[in-house]
């Protein structure tokens, strides 16, 4: 058994080998692409449209996915964007101390009152020092959060964005799968109708055999009328027939000729 595997793995090689020293091998590529191109052209497109609902109907999973992400990141904004107006809150707090307490200072004290206690300046300017490092510290870090926010909220955006394309391209799909099934099943009634049409062809055949049969019975009912010869009544209706012509010339003559007329010798 191994040693058929080997030789038909052998011949295979060869064959490629062949293929590719030939400059067969492009050839055989192409062929290979247009195979597949008439095995797709020969799934009717009953089937490429069931095959698209069914694509379609996978959207909807996906769609579900990216609610539920968005959904959650929203909550996450929004407690971010919490923490950033707590924080610009208590930095504004801390901005109108800090100027408070420069103020004392700057007026020359040599003691700063501070909850009902009395500092020296020389550690009230300490503190105030380390609490400006604190501030100017908790403002970069504010701006970096709002950096953060603001990057988060364009994303978030662009997510909701992108959901809402997603449903509207949806929904145009199974409407336009809708529509081409309509006409799939009109092509279908079409085609059923040119079906008919050959039917009609074999019904005229029918018909023209009949009326060629009911000819030839005429002809033949005629042909005895002849060898009969004529009945009394139509003798009788052809002898009428002839004196109405002969009248007729007569009268025609006698107005032509001014209305003379012979009179017969006795």
């Amino acid at each position: 058994m191994c040693k058929k595997l080997g030789v038909t793995a052998l011949v295979i090689v060869a064959a490629l080998f062949v293929l590719h020293k030939l400059d067969l091998d492009s050839y055989l590529k192409v062929w290979v692409k247009r195979g597949q191109h008439d095995i797709k052209q020969a799934i009717p497109p009953e089937a490429k449209i069931e095959r698209l609902r069914d694509e379609i109907a996978k959207l909807a999973p996906e769609e579900r996915k990216a609610r539920g992400v968005i959904a959650s990141e929203m909550v996450e904004v929004k407690k971010l964007r919490n923490q950033v107006a707590e924080t610009k809150g208590n930095l504004e707090k801390r901005e109108t101390a800090l100027k408070e307490l420069k103020a004392e200072l700057d007026k020359g004290v040599a003691f700063v009152t501070l909850d009902n206690q009395k500092i020296s300046r020389d550690k009230v300017e300490a503190s105030i020092a380390r609490q400006w490092d604190a501030f100017k510290n908790a403002k970069d870090a504010l701006k970096s959060q709002e950096d953060l926010l603001k990057s988060r909220e364009e994303a978030l955006d662009l997510a909701k964005a992108k959901l809402d394309t997603m449903q509207e391209k949806r929904r145009e799909m199974e409407a336009k799968v809708d529509k081409m099934e309509l006409e799939v099943r009109k092509l279908r009634l079409a085609q059923t109708q040119h079906n008919v049409a050959i039917d009609d062809s074999q019904l005229a055949v029918v018909m023209g055999l009949a009326d060629e049969i009911d000819t030839q019975i005429e002809v033949a009912k005629t042909d005895l009328n002849l060898q009969k010869g004529a009945t009394t009544d139509t003798a009788v209706e052809e002898a009428l027939t002839r004196k109405a012509k002969t009248d007729k010339a007569l009268k025609e003559m006698d107005d032509f000729f001014g209305g003379s007329k012979v009179t017969k010798k006795e």
